[in-house]
Formats: structure tokens, C-alpha cells, sequence
């Protein structure tokens, strides 16, 4: 498939992907050119759309909607401030594997859907066991009031909604990936329950951005995209990965991946390695910006086999030899 019909194929997901509340703001506009903007649509619309680029998949999967509940347990606030009480879903898709095979979670961006994914799952899914997710009110997923006035509900909204998915799909022990503002919250996940993760994948995440880098032209016009000041706020505070990872001792084994012309500099990881006590990663792939994983597919696969190594030879392996075609930093 050539870049611009896999771009003609992401694109109907991202014009496919808008949260309703999003749509419902006048006062919303998004600074990135036409092809990123979002229209406003139903879930139903959405997972038609990723059913199309799933077609595109010759791995076999089941889709299902993950019942998570009405909120966390034993807590008072709902998935969140919403004037129902119904439960939430997470729509999930689980492909075809072999036996014994590792689990590898995958977790969208901001404002995007498993759908992303699509010129990735084939490949992955004959060495792992693929899982992909859309977040609590994104693509297929639930979409209950976002109205979170604080970091910490903020931060709850993506991160117990994610744990009560995990317990309901009953799984431990399995590589977590996320891309972007989902490797901020897979990053936030890992924290708060290191004894699930076997090995974190960030794919040019949030919240690692070098101090130069911090309050650049181009960060400023792609938070502007966020949605809200609160989720805006969690980058400000005190709370983001990396400058935990100074006050705390990091836990889980990682792996940075980050597209040549990734506008989420590497530097940041850099900087994050130093203050980390366990094996720590960061790789390079050429031919690919911010959605490397799309830009050059099989580069991109290259480097998630070479992070997931350990888990994917019958004898143990701690080969630090990065195959042709990548680049270790």
C-alpha cells in the first residue's frame, strides 16, 4: 500500500474521530491544517469506519465493547460528572495469535482510534498477542460528559478507566505501547501499576519534551489542539512522566520510539534515561514523523521486535545489536 492511500485511509478516521463535546464548543478551533481537523459524527459512524480499515487487515480479530462500568469502585465519581449512571465501554480489538504468544496493548493518541494502527496489526500479530483500544471518549468508545476540574480527575479519567478495562479483560503481565498523549497515559499507567507491565513502548510521547523544546512555536500549536485547559494543565504541572521520573525511582523497563521528523524531540528521553534505574531504550526510525508507525510501517515494526526482544526468543536473549534499518541514541 503507498503512503497516500495509507494516509487517504487514516484520514477517515481522524475526520471519522471527534468527541461530540468537542464539536459542541464554538469556541473550539484546531490550529493544524484541514487534513487533522475533526467533524462531528456518531460512534456508530466511527467504528464503520475503522470496520473499513480493518478490511484491510488479514489477521483475524474479534471486536468487542468492554464493559468498565459506571466509575471506579468505591469512588463517588462517575466516568465523570455525567447526568447518567449507565455504564462505560471501551471498544476493543483482539486479533488472531499464536498460542503463548506475548500481549501487546496498544493505545491510540489524542483525539484518534485503534483504527491508527491498521498498517500495523498484521505484523505485530504474528509475534504477539495484539490488543488495541479506544480510549474512554474517543472512536468507538463510551463518551460520557468530559468535565473534569482537576489534574487528578483529569489523569483518573484516562488512567482507572484504562485499569478497570484491564481487570474486566483480566490481563497482567503484558507490553504496554501508547503514541503520544496515549504514551503520556500508558507512562501515568505504568506509575501507578508497575505490577501489570512487563515492558513500556512509548511512541513520541507527551510529557518528555527536552526544557529547549518545552515552550516552542510548534509544541504550543499542537497543545492548542488539545482539548481543554485542563488537559493543557497536566503538562504545566508537576505531574508529567518525566518530571516524576526525577522525584521517584521508574520501574518498568522502556523503550523510546521516535520517527526521524518526529515533532516530539528525543532529546526529552534523553534526559528522562538519566534519571531511570532500569533498562531504558530510545530508538530512531528514519523515513517517519510523529505517526512513524504509518510513515514507514516496517521501520517501525523493526524497532518494536528489537524493544520486545526478551519476550520473543525461546532462550533469553540481551542482544543490543539494533538491526539495519533503525538507529539507537
Amino acid at each position: 500500500m503507498s503512503r497516500a492511500t495509507a494516509g487517504r485511509m487514516a484520514e477517515e478516521i481522524r475526520r471519522a474521530s471527534v468527541e461530540s463535546q468537542a464539536a459542541s464548543s464554538s469556541a473550539t478551533r484546531w490550529a493544524w491544517p484541514s487534513v487533522l481537523r475533526w467533524i462531528p459524527t456518531s460512534t456508530d459512524r466511527i467504528i464503520a469506519a475503522e470496520k473499513r480499515l480493518l478490511s484491510l487487515v488479514k489477521t483475524g480479530y474479534v471486536q468487542e465493547q468492554v464493559n468498565i462500568g459506571s466509575g471506579p469502585p468505591g469512588s463517588k465519581v462517575r466516568w465523570f460528572r455525567s447526568s447518567s449512571d449507565q455504564p462505560r465501554f471501551i471498544n476493543t480489538v483482539t486479533f488472531d495469535s499464536q498460542d503463548n504468544s506475548p500481549t501487546l496493548v496498544m493505545v491510540h493518541g489524542y483525539g484518534a482510534s485503534q483504527g491508527f494502527f491498521f498498517r500495523n496489526f498484521d505484523a505485530l500479530a504474528s509475534r504477539f498477542r495484539v490488543i488495541a483500544i479506544d480510549q474512554l471518549g474517543w472512536g468507538g468508545s463510551s463518551r460520557p460528559d468530559f468535565t473534569c476540574k482537576s489534574t487528578e480527575e483529569t489523569e483518573a479519567w484516562f488512567i482507572d478507566s484504562f485499569e478497570e478495562w484491564r481487570k474486566a479483560k483480566n490481563l497482567t503481565n503484558f507490553i504496554l505501547l501508547g503514541h503520544s498523549f496515549g504514551g503520556y497515559v500508558a507512562a501515568k499507567y505504568a506509575l501507578k501499576h508497575p505490577e501489570h507491565i512487563q515492558h513500556l513502548i512509548l511512541v513520541g510521547p507527551a510529557g518528555f519534551t527536552s526544557e529547549s523544546e518545552h515552550k516552542s512555536e510548534w509544541l504550543t500549536k499542537f497543545r492548542a489542539t488539545w482539548k481543554g485547559t485542563i488537559v493543557n494543565h497536566l503538562w504545566e504541572s508537576n505531574f508529567t512522566p518525566q518530571k516524576i521520573i526525577r522525584a521517584s525511582e521508574w520501574k518498568v523497563p522502556t523503550t523510546f520510539i521516535y520517527g526521524y521528523d518526529d515533532w516530539m524531540n528525543f532529546q526529552g528521553a534523553q534526559q528522562a534515561r538519566k534519571d531511570m534505574k532500569v533498562p531504558c531504550e530510545i530508538i530512531r526510525v528514519p523515513q517517519g514523523g510523529h505517526f512513524v508507525f504509518i510513515d514507514n510501517p516496517s521501520g517501525f515494526h523493526l524497532a518494536v521486535f528489537h524493544a520486545c526482544r526478551r519476550f520473543l526468543s525461546a532462550v533469553h536473549v540481551d542482544d543490543q545489536t539494533v538491526p539495519e534499518g533503525i538507529t539507537a541514541v
